[in-house]
């Protein structure tokens, strides 16, 4: 059975939860503290695929982990040897580090790809589109170069992302997806917390490498639109494209972006950089401090995405007209799940 990290965004947890630009990149489970030098996250002495910072944590967290914690089985460690791990534990929390270096862009995507998936189907009620979202990931290290990819930004890639319809992956997985109904439930309430009104309905989110007993999901929120996209479908779709092929292209070549702190404020705009390591924890750095100060020769990836435009919008452009495109969509993103 597929070993998962399941988690709900809407009550301040969560993988893709949006960390603090500078930040360490892993953190506690429970509280999201995050691992710097002075705290030592330690890893569930049960599953070894989530880290904690203290033992209460652990002990505050258990009911939710509770589902989900499971020990390797020899079958399982065989779906993942090939890619030089030694478990689904390590594996699963590689996979982890690299969905939490790439949050703002796979924020982005959901969105994005939930805007393209209505405009394409403008006589279909919202609630009866597909809501499971599916990343289909490929692991980009062997057992011979299994320390190639040290870094958590580039030990994963995008190969495809598709809409499915949840219930039939549900009937199709239902031991898995029974087991895990206490964290849906749990994301619900937490939903109709933050949201007052929300009416029940969520976009699940699944990360997989096939051929793997290890992958993650995600919820997010659905509501009715709160108001209509600007301009029309095709007048959208160029722009939108475009940002589905910035967001894939930053998480595949690996400048995870993120928003600055500037006083006590998160930028609006979100910046590439690079995991360095620091004092024994990854740490996010900068590439460019403001967009307009980006020109070719800076950082190769980087330029390479930019060419690929086919708009030729400048990226500050790019991601303030989407966020303005996106801002009724029917996820509950937008605008506030791009800021801690």
């Amino acid at each position: 059975m597929p070993r998962a990290i399941m988690d709900s965004d809407g009550d301040g947890r969560g993988v893709l939860q949006h960390p603090a630009c500078g930040d360490a990149l892993r953190h506690c489970n429970n509280c999201l503290k995050r691992e710097t030098t002075g705290v030592k996250l330690r890893k569930c002495a049960g599953c070894s695929s989530v880290v904690y910072c203290s033992s209460e944590c652990q002990k505050a967290e258990w009911p939710r982990h509770k589902p989900m914690c499971q020990t390797d089985h020899p079958g399982d460690t065989a779906t993942v040897a090939r890619y030089g791990y030694t478990s689904v534990s390590a594996f699963t929390r590689d996979l982890a580090d690299f969905l939490d270096a790439h949050t703002w862009a796979f924020r982005m995507l959901v969105t994005v790809q939930r805007q393209l998936q209505v405009d394409a189907n403008p006589g279909v009620p919202i609630p009866h589109l597909p809501r499971l979202l599916r990343f289909r990931l490929r692991c980009q290290t062997t057992r011979s170069n299994v320390h190639k990819h040290r870094n958590p930004a580039t030990r994963f890639a995008i190969v495809a992302q598709t809409f499915t319809d949840m219930d039939a992956y549900a009937r199709k997985n239902e031991l898995w997806w029974e087991q895990s109904t206490v964290l849906r439930n749990e994301a619900t309430r937490a939903f109709a917390q933050q949201y007052p009104g929300h009416n029940g309905d969520f976009i699940a989110v699944e990360y997989k490498v096939p051929g793997t007993h290890g992958g993650a999901m995600n919820y997010f929120p659905l509501q009715t639109p709160r108001a209509p996209a600007p301009g029309t479908a095709e007048q959208r779709r160029p722009i939108l494209e475009d940002m589905v092929d910035f967001c894939t292209r930053s998480i595949n070549y690996g400048f995870p972006m993120r928003m600055r702190v500037v006083g006590d404020a998160f930028t609006k705009l979100a910046y590439p950089g690079t995991f360095v390591r620091m004092d024994g924890c990854w740490t996010w750095k900068a590439i460019l401090e403001e967009w307009k100060s980006y020109a070719p020769g800076q950082h190769r990836a980087l330029d390479v995405a930019v060419r690929e435009l086919k708009t030729r919008m400048p990226i500050a452009y790019l991601i303030d007209s989407t966020l303005r495109i996106t801002s009724g969509v029917s996820v509950l993103l937008s605008q506030d799940a791009f800021r801690p």
